[in-house]
């Protein structure tokens, strides 16, 4: 004769931990909106802009020292943000739009985690100038390490999977219901309006305000829902988890 083991209500519970949902969902609610505010604050003050020739860029940084030493400690904070971000809004649309949340979240991680694959320049050149490199190497320099078959890999990657990932992200919110499809488009078009900002009419307003302005906009709606959302609807519970393990 086998006896039957029985669980108590509650062991389960009182066996499961701290639940720590709530904690989990303000802070990724905070990092799906500070990696885009960052980059948009950053594009708004950095001293070139990204359609200058090399020496006009390695001019702007030396002669605004102290606002690239800003950015690039604000660095430390807006990468992981960004990298942190991505994954989080991955994780608020899984349920509701699977694969198009898994696609996003894949080509926004590879493009971001591209920018560590190749030199960091406003660094680069801030350093040299600094340790008393003159203008013209420094171009020399700069053009030696951007101008390689690496890092233009690197960049055509780093282009196309966050603005595809921006895209796929947008439409798995809306797909989702987490946010209305206005606010999903909004976040849908701002990056291609970034790439028009950057590249082909080059316009610092615009990029700031349609560009990743309004990618930071939709973002803080998706922030707002993850707070307004139950533990529940973010997630399992520490007892749940157990149960769905057995």
């Amino acid at each position: 004769m086998t006896k039957t083991s029985e669980v108590r209500p509650g062991i389960a519970d009182r066996g499961a931990g701290r639940d720590m949902r709530g904690v989990w969902r303000i802070l990724a609610a905070l990092v799906i909106t500070l990696g885009p505010l960052s980059i948009a604050v950053g594009r708004g003050v950095m001293p070139y802009w990204t359609t200058d020739d090399a020496a006009a860029m390695v001019s702007g940084v030396l002669e605004h020292q102290q606002t690239m030493d800003a950015l690039l400690w604000g660095g430390i904070i807006v990468s992981p943000a960004l990298l942190l971000g991505v994954l989080a809004i991955a994780h608020v649309a899984r349920r509701g739009a699977p694969l198009l949340a898994t696609l996003g979240a894949a080509f926004g991680f590879l493009a971001w985690t591209m920018g560590s694959a190749t030199a960091n320049m406003d660094y680069l050149v801030s350093r040299l100038g600094a340790n008393g490199f003159d203008q013209a190497t420094i171009v020399r320099i700069g053009d030696a390490v951007q101008n390689s078959a690496f890092a233009a890999t690197c960049g055509i990657i780093w282009l196309i999977g966050h603005i595809a990932g921006m895209v796929l992200t947008g439409v798995a919110l809306g797909r989702a219901g987490i946010i209305n499809w206005w606010i999903a488009g909004a976040l849908i078009v701002s990056q291609p309006i970034h790439f028009i900002a950057a590249v082909v009419i080059p316009s610092r307003l615009l990029d700031v305000t349609l560009g990743w302005g309004l990618t930071t906009i939709a973002s803080a709606f998706v922030s707002l829902a993850v707070l307004r959302m139950s533990n529940d609807q973010w997630d399992l519970g520490p007892a749940a988890r157990i149960r769905a393990m057995r």
